[in-house]
């Protein structure tokens, strides 16, 4: 095996995605293409210079792209001079000046080409890279993939906007690692909660990471692992992560233990669990030593020490505050956007300091809702800070909260107490219909560092998520009923009933709670179990809550049919809902998202209802709904679910509905009729019907003319499409996947993307690839993935290189399946 072919697959087991020449090459692709597209995507070129690698023109021209991409891309490149010497290329001596020599006499009338290639040689051999000489090849191999493994760095975490000392600490940590090199060895980092420890543990894991087969950083185990299935969704994080595998499904705590034992034990790897509260967080994830290869490494973060202690880690490291150069220069990066005080505040910014005592989150807090205010703000915000315990965090969380308006306020609270990791569209929608003006309130806590938006979901520090909730607290101290949220489920069922019995998880006694009143203060109520339960409820519990916005129940199986509800309610997101009906005095005039999935409700209500302001509505497997009510009076409903609604039979006023955006009748096995539709929707993107019993769509389809995504598989009586399918002009996604009684497709849209036909048993034709004498691949969609998997009626020879020759002489297709 020549050294190319050994670097080669040394970089492929550390998991680094290479290229080599023409190797991924598929039969029949141009070679010059496909590799500068190889090159163009590259971080990284590494160029082996060999005594005849100038007499390639092939490898010449490759050169020249891969100093064109440096110039444009910034990519790194890496020369490797095997047994010769830089002067050799940069000079074009010995071999390389007989072979450009040659060059210069076949390419006479292309002077300027050679003229590059002598320049790209020139330019490569100044370039820092490896001299091959005597000696073990292996050793130089596994030198320069370590190199190029620090400079890939893999996928680095996003640390922190500004990362201010975390040098001496991430030192002391990587030297705790460096013990007991081939042994598996585990530390811990402790400290009180926001101290940094998630910023420390990320940067070290950035730092090594390189140095492992595998790494995997598992964050927000705490949170995570309280939710129904948390330790097993962790598992699978943990397993998907280090065997690069998508959605790694593993089914219950013991089997993730077993599949981290066996799937692991071989492996070198570097695992981060961060934010741990219990010891059967850990005796989940990295239970024991045994379950990881030999040179493993294991850091947990925690804000307990004991639980180190009893998990046997070997070393801890306590995160200690901020030095006071650290601490002012962090301060003035959010308070000046710079690393030292503006003129004229360098007093006060000591006082800053002083109050802080180099607490990382209170000085990033403190900087921001400072940025941009005049002196006499900053005197006023410090002498509310002379007022407040310095040692106490919610105090001084809590001076941004007592500087943002009402309206803020309320959102702040809002996410904290409801709305945490949500969809940020979802959440604005809600938002907005309290009248809180949510794009500017989101940007104001954006701007104060009070929230985060990750992937277009909202978080915030779980510290300034205490603070929220222990403002909410302080409302009344000793009853919840006067309180304007509640979450707390043992508060939730303080208020919602008098003498009332339930029985709590892992408790064996009957507690007794009883009502209080002054339940008109509440706006949001959150009841989620910590695991399924039967809870009995007065069906007036509600009654009085006349300012209640917001209610999500979840994990609670509730008996009581439910009398009344807040008029003022703009979310009901209630899984299990207990009623077979709405309350018949309930006019919720500014209700905005209705969930009611695995309820038992029949009928909504009867005759018509206004609901002016509902965009979301959500019937998931709620098996009694036998039909929908009359929708006429909810212009503005954009996302309709009735997905698994197994009873209903009948879906006709959705298409009535100009504002629909997505349409769910999947699992609706009594479906039988598509309705007509009457007049164009515009605005309806998404259209799943799988598994219903349609047998045709009408030929109104047409009007959909904004859908994009059509799908309709496993609609086994479906017979056929109609022709006036091709009118979707916007349409680029078609499941047809088992339908069995299909046997035409129809002409398609041209701006089709993806279409399945596959376990179409009857199929037998194809509008769209008519042999006619007209027919050409302009009249086809320009597909990306096709598939015709067991349409076995489709199989002849004729077809097959028709569509082979249209696909890939013509048309511009990702994937084409076996037919």
């Amino acid at each position: 095996m020549s050294f190319t072919s050994h670097l080669y697959h040394a970089l492929c087991q550390k998991g680094v995605n290479t290229f080599i020449d023409y190797k991924d090459l598929k039969r029949g692709e141009k070679i010059s293409a496909s590799l500068f597209g190889a090159i163009e995507v590259s971080r990284i070129s590494v160029v082996i210079l060999s005594k005849t690698y100038a007499s390639s023109t092939y490898c010449l021209d490759e050169l020249l792209k891969i100093l064109e991409c440096k110039d444009s891309k910034g990519q790194l490149v890496l020369p490797i001079f095997y047994h010769m010497n830089p002067s050799q290329v940069r000079e074009q001596k010995g071999s390389f000046e007989e072979a450009l020599a040659q060059h210069e006499d076949k390419f006479r009338d292309d002077v300027d080409k050679v003229k590059r290639w002598k320049e790209a040689l020139c330019e490569v051999a100044t370039l820092s890279g490896w001299h091959i000489g005597d000696g073990p090849e292996s050793m130089f191999v596994k030198r320069i993939v370590e190199e190029i493994l620090s400079k890939l760095n893999r996928l680095p975490i996003n640390v922190a906007k500004h990362p201010v000392g975390l040098d001496l600490p991430v030192e002391d940590i990587k030297s705790l690692l460096e013990t007991g090199l081939d042994d598996v060895w585990s530390i811990g980092i402790y400290g009180i909660g926001g101290i940094g420890k998630t910023t420390l543990a990320k940067t070290v894991y950035n730092h090594i990471g390189s140095k492992f087969e595998a790494s995997a950083f598992i964050a927000d185990v705490r949170e995570i692992s309280s939710q129904r299935f948390g330790i097993v969704q962790l598992q699978e994080a943990l397993l998907s992560e280090v065997l690069n595998h998508r959605d790694f499904k593993v089914g219950s705590k013991d089997k993730g233990i077993n599949l981290i034992k066996t799937r692991l034990c071989c492996k070198k790897v570097l695992i981060v669990v961060d934010d741990v509260d219990s010891l059967e967080q850990l005796e989940s994830l990295v239970g024991e030593y045994s379950w990881f290869g030999l040179g493993s490494r294991i850091i947990i973060t925690t804000r307990d020490e004991h639980l180190l202690v009893a998990h046997n880690v070997e070393a801890s490291y306590k995160v200690k505050e901020l030095s006071h150069d650290h601490a002012l220069e962090l301060f003035c990066w959010y308070a000046f956007k710079h690393p030292f005080p503006q003129i004229n505040y360098e007093e006060l910014s000591f006082h800053i300091l002083n109050y802080a005592k180099g607490f990382p989150l209170a000085l990033t807090v403190l900087g921001s809702h400072l940025c941009g205010r005049d002196k006499a703000q900053w005197i006023s915000a410090l002498a509310k800070l002379e007022k407040v315990p310095n040692k106490h965090i919610f105090e001084v969380l809590k001076i941004s909260f007592d500087g943002m308006e009402e309206n803020e306020k309320t959102i702040f609270l809002d996410i904290a107490c409801f709305f945490k990791g949500e969809d940020k569209q979802y959440v604005k929608m809600i938002l907005d219909g309290c009248d809180l003006h949510s794009d500017s309130g989101i940007g104001v806590l954006m701007d104060k560092s009070l929230i985060t938006v990750e992937l277009n979901k909202l978080w915030m520090h779980e510290l300034l998520q205490e603070m929220a909730k222990e403002i909410v607290r302080r409302e009344s101290p000793k009853e919840p009923g006067n309180r304007s949220r509640l979450w707390f489920h043992e508060d939730v069922l303080h208020v919602l009933d008098q003498n009332m019995f339930i029985r709590l998880p892992n408790y064996s006694l009957c507690v007794l709670l009883f009502c209080h009143q002054g339940t008109n203060n509440i706006e949001g109520i959150r009841l989620d179990l910590p695991e399924p339960n039967n809870v009995d409820i007065n069906g007036k519990a509600l009654a009085n809550m006349k300012k209640l916005r917001l209610l999500k129940i979840n994990n609670a199986h509730i008996s009581a049919d439910f009398q009344y509800l807040s008029d003022e309610l703009r979310l009901i997101d209630w899984s299990g809902y207990p009623s077979s009906t709405l309350p018949q005095n309930f006019h919720p005039k500014r209700l905005v998202s209705l969930n009611l999935s695995h309820g038992r409700i029949k009928n909504l209500w009867k005759g018509v209802k206004i609901f002016r302001d509902l965009k979301l509505v959500s019937f998931t497997c709620c098996e009694y709904l036998t039909e929908i009510p009359d929708f006429s009076m909810i212009p503005n409903l954009e996302s309709l679910c009735l997905e698994h609604c197994n009873r209903l039979t009948k879906v006709h006023d959705c298409f009535k509905l100009k504002s629909l955006h997505t349409l769910i009748l999947t699992g609706c096995s009594k479906v039988r009729k598509f309705p007509e539709i009457v007049e164009r929707m515009a605005h309806l993107e998404e259209l799943l019907l799988q598994g219903t019993a349609i047998k045709e769509l009408p030929q109104s389809i047409e009007y959909l003319n904004g859908l994009k995504v059509l799908l309709l598989d496993s609609c086994q009586m479906l017979e056929h499409l109609p022709n006036s399918i091709h009118s979707l002009q916007c349409l680029t996604t078609l499941g047809l996947t088992d339908c069995h009684k299909l046997k035409e497709l129809p002409k398609l849209p041209p701006n089709t993307r993806y279409l399945n036909t596959s376990n179409c048993k009857s199929l037998e034709s194809l509008q769209a690839f008519s042999n006619s004498p007209n027919f050409s691949a302009g009249n086809l969609p320009v597909f990306s993935v096709m598939m015709f998997i067991n349409c076995n009626k489709l199989i002849n020879k004729q077809f097959q290189d028709h569509i082979t020759n249209l696909l890939y002489n013509e048309v511009d297709a990702k994937c084409l399946e076996s037919i």
